[in-house]
């Protein structure tokens, strides 16, 4: 009952924020109850990634296992990241981009993030497909805030399409939620159940139609949500409207909150003997997802967009990932992808800051301006593209080999051309923002604070390929 304690401490300081008339309070305040949070949820899960038989189980619809235990653990990590660098951005928005940021814009800022971290927590606490559609429709309602921020017709428009298009996809995994109770009502559980263990259990009582017609409606809610192609359109316009923090925020730790939803029904699925239909549509899916995102990423004028259809590129090779069966994967190409998109996003707030535009064609001569800055978004941009020796290049080859090895020729021809595609358009861009020459009367000031936060999530990206690879290698020999 401590964790949840400790939700109540995050209602709390929501409130506070929310409350507050001090500003370097509600930063101080939010920075120390999310680094806490992160260790008690780290506490709360060593036990259950120590043995993965284990699973804490708070009551009978809330429990984690060693899956649910590694993305709340990503959660919490990318969350603490992104909003202790939150002060230093509303810090820079006056001092260098000269934007004033008023104090209740601020206040509500981490009154609704606090909110939205709680929220994405309780996807992965759910053990219950009812609960767990509730609190993945919590994280939209929370985050429309964060979209919202600037409060100019662009983040109105991007903030009004995220509630729709998201709405309705919400609405389509509500039917399959309920599809899939009225499938364990057919003498699979007296009375039906949407509990996941009870669900597992008697997973081929259920009855066939019934579940595989809500394991399409879900996908197609849930996957509107995590962005897959054609149900992607809110996204980009989301990411780039968002303050960085936020970005990060979306793109590192909601994705994986849908991706995750899908994840559980796939595997409910997978145990009756009608699991073809979770084998292929996710592959194909994945694939064409993936694909359709790097020809995207070939022709774009804004920073963040960009980042954002790499985010859309990176779900298309998890629901891969999540197709063929394998949550370690699944959970492998989301850690590395987290990890250095959350970089990425914060480095191009503090860019788009220093030039003053979002547009990529004003953003030249990095390396000149801000030597720093340039080197860590290489680096991480680098990890995102799956370059060697980084975790995303084994994640991304582990899944290639095993898509393979499921007779996935057409999947794997699909991903092999959209990464070369991706790979391609991203070095292009970047090398333009690091190269060149860079616009005059920029502000060049450089502060610790404002590059520790990227520094800590670059040096992570290097560690975990360094950390992969010879694992990969003891595994194969």
């Amino acid at each position: 009952m401590f964790f949840f304690s400790l939700c109540a401490l995050l209602i709390f300081a929501a409130l506070f924020c929310a409350k507050s008339e001090r500003i370097e309070r509600s930063r101080r305040l939010v920075s120390l109850v999310i680094w806490l949070q992160a260790v008690v949820s780290a506490v709360l899960c060593a036990p259950v990634l120590l043995d993965g038989s284990v699973i804490f189980r708070f009551t009978p619809d809330f429990a984690v296992d060693r899956t649910s235990a590694c993305f709340l653990l990503l959660t919490n990590f990318v969350a603490a990241c992104a909003l202790s660098y939150a002060p230093t951005f509303f810090r820079n928005e006056t001092v260098i981009a000269q934007k004033e940021v008023p104090l209740h814009h601020e206040n509500l800022f981490y009154t609704t993030a606090l909110l939205f971290v709680l929220a994405m927590n309780f996807v992965f606490l759910a053990d219950n497909l009812g609960l767990l559609w509730v609190s993945i429709e919590a994280t939209t309602i929370f985050s429309a805030g964060l979209v919202y921020f600037s409060r100019d017709k662009h983040a109105l428009e991007a903030t009004w399409k995220y509630l729709m298009v998201c709405s309705v996809g919400i609405a389509f995994a509500l039917l399959g939620t309920i599809l899939i109770f009225a499938a364990s009502q057919h003498g699979a559980v007296p009375g039906g159940s949407l509990n996941v263990r009870e669900l597992m259990a008697c997973a081929d009582r259920l009855e066939p139609k019934l579940l595989q017609l809500g394991y399409i409606f879900c996908l197609l809610g849930f996957g509107t949500k995590a962005g897959i192609f054609p149900l992607h359109t809110w996204l980009p316009d989301a990411h780039s409207e968002a303050p960085a923090p936020a970005s990060a925020m979306l793109s590192g730790a909601l994705l994986n909150c849908a991706l995750f939803a899908i994840c559980r029904i796939t595997e409910l699925v997978r145990l009756t003997q009608h699991h073809a239909i979770c084998e292929t549509v996710p592959v194909f899916w994945g694939a064409l997802t993936a694909l359709a995102a790097g020809l995207f990423l070939v022709h774009q004028n804004g920073i963040k967009r960009l980042w954002a259809y790499s985010s859309i590129e990176n779900v298309g090779i998890m629901l891969v990932a999540i197709g063929l069966g394998s949550p370690v994967l699944f959970f492998l190409q989301a850690l590395n992808h987290s990890v250095a998109k959350v970089a990425l996003f914060l480095l191009s707030g503090s860019i788009i800051q220093r030039f003053g535009t979002k547009d990529l064609s004003q953003i030249r001569g990095l390396l000149k301006v801000s030597p720093a800055c340039g080197i860590l978004l290489a680096v991480c941009a680098a990890a995102v593209t799956g370059m060697p020796p980084f975790g995303a290049f084994i994640a991304e080859w582990m899944i290639l080999a095993k898509s393979a090895d499921a007779a996935q020729g057409v999947a794997v021809c699909i991903l092999l051309i959209a990464l070369a595609i991706s790979f391609i358009a991203v070095s292009i861009h970047v090398s333009r923002i690091l190269w060149g020459v860079p616009k005059p009367q920029l502000n060049t000031t450089d502060s610790l604070a404002q590059y520790l936060i990227p520094s800590l999530l670059g040096i992570c990206t290097i560690l975990l390929g360094l950390t992969a690879i010879p694992m990969v290698l003891v595994k194969a020999l």
